[in-house]
């Protein structure tokens, strides 16, 4: 489950945390708050789970012999 840890420091600067996330997806998940609140990106740290792949899904297949 995708997690956001946000922190407001007293200067008013904000940090966030994606948990549960890796890849574009991090960023992507930011995205969209960032938009709403007027957000100018500053300095934006990837976390070592942002190299990370999304574990591909194992799906049901028919095969017909």
């Amino acid at each position: 489950m995708k997690k956001m840890k946000i922190t407001i420091h007293k200067d008013g600067t904000q940090k966030i945390e994606v948990l549960g996330a890796t890849g574009e997806e991090c960023v992507a998940f930011t995205k969209q708050l960032e938009n709403r609140l007027g957000a100018q990106v500053g300095d934006r740290e990837l976390k070592p789970e942002y190299q990370e792949t999304e574990p591909e899904t194992e799906r049901d297949r028919e095969v017909e012999r």
